[in-house]
């Protein structure tokens, strides 16, 4: 039974290389340059697009026109979600 529990031995490369991970990498001004853009500009330009967009896109009953059910079970709703 003890048998079975031998470590994998890619799960224990991927937890050294994960250990040894400040060896490899450096926070230079390039890093740093992309964590800048890709977590401060980009969610902050798409945010800036969201708010001064909004209201103009309508997204009512743009996917409910074409009826689900045929004949006189159907009956379509009167109020917009």
């Amino acid at each position: 039974m003890a048998g079975t529990l031998r470590p994998d031995a890619e799960f224990q490369r991927f937890n050294t290389a994960k250990e040894k991970l400040g060896h490899y990498f450096r926070f230079k001004p390039r890093a740093a340059l992309f964590n800048v853009v890709f977590m401060g500009l980009v969610p902050f330009g798409l945010a800036t697009y969201a708010y001064n967009s909004e209201g103009q896109l309508s997204f009512n009953r743009r996917f409910r026109k074409d009826t689900v059910l045929s004949g006189e079970e159907y009956t379509p709703r009167d109020k917009d979600l």
